[in-house]
C-alpha cells in the first residue's frame, strides 16, 4: 500500500516531499550509483528550482513511487510508464532546454484500477530534448479530472512515457531494492 496520504492536490506539501527527497537522492542513491549529484544552489532561494547539478549539468529528479495504472487505455505498459506534466513541459522549454532528467521510480502500490502490476525500482535518466522529441512525437495527453478546475498551481495534465526510450542507471524488479523510499524514511534520511 502507497505510503502516502497527502492528497495530490495538495501541491505545497508535495513541493516540500520532493525537497525532501532531492536530499536523499544526492545523499544515499545518488553515491551508491556512481553519479556525482549535488543540490541545486538556487534551490536555496527559490523551491522550483532546477533540483540538482549533475557534475556542472542542470537537472531535475523526478520521483515516482505510484505507477499510471491506466496507461494500456493509451497502449502503454503500466509498468514501465511515467507520467510528465505538461507545465514543466512547457517551462523546460522556455527556461531550460538543455536540462537533464533524473526518473527514480519505487513502485511502492503494484494494484490499482484492476490492474496488477509488478515492482519496478531504478534510476533512468534522459535530456529534456529527447522528452520534447517524444511529446511532439505524439506521446499520449492524460487530463486530471481533479484538477480542472485547480487554482493552487497545479498541473492539468500530463504526458505518458515509456522509461525504456530513457537511459538507465539501475532497474530491479526486486521489492528489495536498495534505494526504497520507505528504507530512507526509516534511515531517516527523508
Amino acid at each position: 500500500m502507497c505510503p502516502y496520504t497527502t492528497s495530490t492536490e495538495n501541491k505545497s506539501w508535495w513541493v516540500a516531499e520532493g525537497a525532501a527527497l532531492e536530499r536523499v537522492f544526492v545523499a544515499a542513491v545518488a553515491p551508491g550509483l556512481g553519479i556525482a549529484a549535488r543540490i541545486n544552489p538556487e534551490k536555496a532561494v527559490n523551491p522550483y528550482a532546477p533540483d540538482l547539478l549533475l557534475e556542472r549539468r542542470l537537472a531535475d529528479l523526478k520521483v515516482q513511487s505510484t505507477p499510471f495504472f491506466l496507461a494500456a487505455r493509451y497502449g502503454f505498459d503500466p509498468a514501465t510508464t511515467v507520467t510528465f506534466n505538461r507545465k514543466d513541459w512547457e517551462r523546460y522549454r522556455r527556461r531550460y532546454p538543455e536540462i537533464e532528467l533524473v526518473f527514480w521510480l519505487d513502485w511502492q502500490e503494484t494494484t490499482g484500477y484492476g490492474v496488477r502490476i509488478p515492482y519496478v525500482g531504478g534510476v533512468w535518466t534522459c535530456p529534456f530534448r529527447r522528452i520534447d522529441a517524444m511529446i511532439a512525437g505524439g506521446a499520449p495527453e492524460h487530463g486530471y479530472q481533479r484538477r480542472r478546475t485547480d487554482a493552487s498551481g497545479n498541473g492539468k495534465s500530463s504526458f505518458l512515457l515509456d522509461v525504456r526510450r530513457f537511459d538507465w542507471v539501475e532497474v530491479s524488479r526486486d521489492p528489495g531494492w536498495r534505494f526504497r523510499i520507505e528504507q530512507a524514511r526509516r534511515e531517516g534520511l527523508a
